[in-house]
């Protein structure tokens, strides 16, 4: 009986990671092809403009720093050193995939929407395409995917709930924080966080499935030797 539930639960949770997966796809699909939605970026920049400063500004420099490259790899790579030295090749291959893999899929849909830069932008030096914001990616991708580990390993309830919170929070902050310089519009960035959900999704169910047949045929071997 408890196989039969198992089962049944594994098949669900297959079947509700691949509509998430669909969906999130779907709506970033929806949200280029979408005219109605351009009057979204213009009213977000309307909205934003009165309040930029020259603190506010350095201040979302900082905080858009936490979803760069120049920041994301060194965390990354850091995270996958940890699982290694812990021993837990499947957490570092999750670590691996998703990192590696998050900037490789960015770039590609980057090429492939080829969705121009809009002007007065208040970063200097960024010449790639704008459609998917790169930051919302790939930040989507690690702290979700620290996320993912706290609901794993965390068992303090309130420790938990609290890290949740806070990467939730500094997740949104950096696509905010993207939107305010002027280097994506408002369907970037919710592109962004919709295609980085999808990518984490898909990487972690993943690696996940060849964990399980790993195990599984080690189960085996060992049933066959005894």
């Amino acid at each position: 009986m408890k196989l039969i539930i198992q089962k049944r639960l594994n098949t669900n949770t297959r079947i509700l990671l691949a509509f998430l997966v669909l969906f999130s796809v779907l709506f970033a699909l929806y949200l280029v092809f979408e005219s109605n939605y351009r009057a979204l970026d213009r009213a977000s920049f309307s909205a934003i403009s009165p309040w930029i400063t020259g603190k506010r500004t350095k201040l979302m420099l900082a905080i858009s720093f936490f979803g760069s490259h120049y920041f994301l790899i060194p965390a990354n790579s850091l995270l996958f050193i940890f699982f290694i030295a812990r021993k837990k090749k499947w957490m570092a291959a999750r670590a691996a995939l998703v990192s590696l893999s998050s900037m490789l899929v960015m770039t590609l849909l980057k090429t492939c929407f080829h969705r121009h830069r809009l002007p007065g932008s208040l970063v200097e030096g960024i010449t790639n395409y704008s459609f998917p914001s790169g930051h919302s990616f790939m930040s989507v991708a690690f702290y979700g995917l620290l996320i993912w580990l706290s609901v794993i390993y965390i068992k303090n309830n309130l420790l938990r709930l609290t890290i949740i919170a806070f990467l939730s929070l500094l997740i949104l902050t950096i696509g905010f924080s993207r939107i305010y310089l002027r280097v994506h519009y408002a369907t970037d960035v919710i592109a962004g966080f919709s295609l980085g959900l999808a990518w984490l999704i898909f990487c972690l169910w993943f690696v996940g499935i060849r964990e399980f047949r790993s195990r599984q045929g080690l189960k085996s071997d060992t049933t066959a030797k005894g």
